[in-house]
């Protein structure tokens, strides 16, 4: 704060303009106003000062004014000073009055708004415009808005300069929540992020990297995939607009959180998806993405391919997909977990119980590295009819029971109490009519050795098929269930397997190419070996005669398995093939467990034409146009492709004459009548 003689010299130096006073111009000018000053210091009294803060935060008044500059800064019966771009002037015990500072002036000065981003709409006074240039003292109104942000205005008035307003327009990020970590190795490594897609208008979402970055995007409309084709026929489905890429300029683990507008319906976080020659579909791999933290969005409809391609992704404890409007769930987990190395680990049993609109869950795990299906995990899903593929080529149970004592092992499988595929998996699912290729290669190189140096096993068991059983259903609704097993290597069954399917029509390739399959699990101990559902194999004499007694136990033996008659069946085309020779291998191979210590040796062979009749409607031109089509036979002239017996006992007419009478029965159902 300063105090100034008011002289004739610094009334011109304040008053700059000096044009010719023209007393026909509707407009304040500087001859004037300089007269009005000097009569104004001269009527207030000699020694008049005026005074100027260009600070005050307050409209002024006397005794704030004395408060902070003292009454030696009154002349006469006036007080003045210039406060924020106005001349104020105080008659002592009158009202303050005051003239805007472009009274002094005829200088322009220009008012601009630099908004983001860079495309919204900028208003100023009525105009859309970014700038406006005026005279001091020219009141201003702005407001600046776009689409998926929230708009903003404001006040202004032109000052005694130029000003250029930064205006960051805030996005409307209301709806999807997505928060996952990536760790990078390399220094500025640059990482495939997150697709985003929007199919009606124009979305936004911000990302920040967790490194202390964080970026704004809009995402285009979706008007199709970029593709390109290589010389192998691979078809590559690239959407380079809409991925977004950060790069860290460190090692280290970083939690990526990506919060999305409305209109956000479809998220990926594999970079591109490509189709082979022969139709499948995969992801490209993402090696960065660790660990999955949190999906939340009430738009996001689909969840095909969202989370696929992460070989080296977990999810956090108790995590759930809150996406509850999600209606197709096609390869969703492909790929993911599979380089994990903890061999018992699993997805928590609520994950999907958010979900419930998806009928069919195709290929949801396929590839999956999980080990264990927790109870209750497709539980929400009351309305799904199709499992296709859904945990094909998974790792389900490979090394699921490595280290397990051999004794407990054969109380486990025999009670049920530690399957890696729950036995009521699908006992919510009432209108379950398709498990095709469901189950199919899994397992890998084995389901884990036990303590013992023995081979564990994938057990199936009937009530498996008892879809719907909690929801009310008396017996399972399954039609098809084609490959639904096939190359599982070593399985045993629970008796009367089909039980509870009595509607089954399609089962070509189901228990196609077994593998290993036996009874014993170590030095003298051995599953038990069923009979019918309630009795067991007590003792075998030395000419292989059995006496059985009541017990719970398992089987391969194709005549324990299906006791009954299956009328409804259609397609039995390799259903029970083995997948190499030898009698360890395949359906109804011979016991021999004495080189274990166990005196069990009998024949388990039986009649095909005997176990055919139990199919009576499995035969010629049984198979369905869709069914042919779908086994992709390798073997049989047209016509047997049609015949629903054809491949059936592929490699089970073994040197060790398990079949006994293969020489009779028709050459077809030796046929190779699956596609591998």
């Amino acid at each position: 704060m300063s105090n100034q003689q008011i002289t004739d010299q610094y009334i011109e130096d304040v008053i700059k303009s000096n044009h010719t006073y023209n007393p026909n111009l509707n407009k304040t000018q500087g001859e004037k106003l300089r007269e009005l000053v000097k009569n104004l210091r001269d009527q207030s009294g000699s020694g008049s000062e005026l005074f100027i803060d260009a600070e005050l935060d307050r409209d002024p008044d006397l005794a704030f004014f004395r408060t902070h500059f003292g009454a030696d800064y009154e002349a006469g019966t006036h007080v003045y000073f210039i406060k924020l771009l106005k001349l104020y002037i105080k008659v002592k015990d009158s009202s303050w009055i005051w003239w805007d500072i472009n009274l002094l002036t005829d200088e322009e000065y220009t008012f601009s708004i630099d908004a983001v981003p860079a495309d919204a709409e900028v208003i100023i006074n009525g105009q859309v415009t970014r700038s406006i240039t005026a005279r001091p003292g020219t009141e201003i109104n702005w407001s600046i808005s776009r689409f998926n942000f929230h708009p903003t205005s404001g006040y202004a008035r032109i000052g005694d300069r130029d000003v250029d307003l930064q205006v960051k327009l805030e996005p409307i990020l209301t709806n999807a929540d997505i928060t996952f970590k990536v760790k990078t190795t390399v220094a500025n490594t640059k990482v495939p992020t997150i697709l985003l897609r929007t199919d009606a208008v124009e979305g936004v979402a911000k990302i920040e990297f967790g490194d202390g970055q964080e970026e704004v995007v809009n995402v285009a409309v979706y008007k199709g995939d970029e593709q390109w084709t290589d010389s192998e026929g691979n078809i590559h489905y690239v959407e380079t607009g809409n991925t977004f890429y950060h790069t860290y300029a460190e090692p280290g683990t970083y939690e990526v959180r990506v919060t999305t507008g409305a209109s956000i319906n479809y998220f990926r976080l594999c970079e591109s998806l490509t189709k082979s020659s022969a139709g499948y579909m995969a992801p490209s791999i993402n090696n960065y993405v660790v660990e999955i933290v949190k999906v939340k969005s009430s738009t996001v409809t689909n969840l095909d391919y969202s989370l696929a391609g992460l070989p080296n992704a977990a999810v956090a404890p108790d995590f759930i997909l809150e996406t509850e409007n999600v209606e197709t769930m096609v390869a969703t987990f492909y790929e993911f977990g599979r380089n994990l190395a903890t061999a018992r680990w699993s997805f928590p049993a609520t994950m999907l119980s958010l979900i419930t609109k998806p009928t069919q869950l195709i290929g949801t795990f396929y590839r999956c590295g999980f080990r264990k299906i927790e109870p209750g995990l497709l539980d929400s899903f009351a309305n799904l009819t199709s499992v296709w593929e859904i945990f094909k080529n998974s790792r389900l149970g490979e090394g699921f029971y490595s280290g397990v004592n051999h004794v407990t092992y054969t109380q486990q499988v025999v009670n049920g109490s530690n399957d890696f595929v729950p036995v009521s998996l699908f006992w919510k699912n009432k209108f379950l009519t398709n498990i095709s290729h469901a189950f199919n290669f899994i397992g890998g190189s084995g389901y884990g050795g036990l303590a013992s140096g023995y081979s564990s096993y994938f057990i199936l068991r009937r009530e498996l098929f008892w879809n719907g059983k909690d929801v009310g259903n008396t017996h399972g609704t399954i039609t098809k269930a084609m490959y639904a097993f096939g190359k599982c290597n070593r399985m045993l069954f629970e008796p009367n397997i089909f039980k509870h399917i009595p509607n089954i029509q399609e089962i070509g390739g189901m228990f196609t190419q077994t593998n290993f399959m036996s009874h014993t699990v170590g030095w003298g101990t051995m599953i038990s070996i069923a009979q019918s559902e309630d009795t067991i194999v007590r003792s075998v004499t030395a000419e292989g005669v059995i006496t059985a007694g009541a017990g719970k136990g398992l089987t391969f033996d194709l005549q324990v398995m299906f006791p009954n008659t299956y009328p409804s069946v259609t397609s039995m085309n390799g259903a029970f093939t083995c997948a190499a020779d030898g009698t360890d291998f395949g359906f109804n191979n011979p016991i021999d467990y004495t080189p274990a210590n166990m005196q069990f040796k009998f024949t388990q062979a039986f009649s095909g034409a005997a176990f055919l009749a139990k199919f009576p409607n499995a035969k010629e031109n049984s198979v369905s146009a869709d069914a042919k089509y779908l086994l992709g036979q390798t073997a049989g002239t047209d016509a047997e492709k049609k015949d629903g017996r054809n491949g059936v006992f592929y490699r089970l007419n073994q040197a060790d004459g398990r079949i006994t009478d293969a020489a009779t029965l028709p050459a077809l159902v030796f046929n190779n009548a699956v596609a591998y």
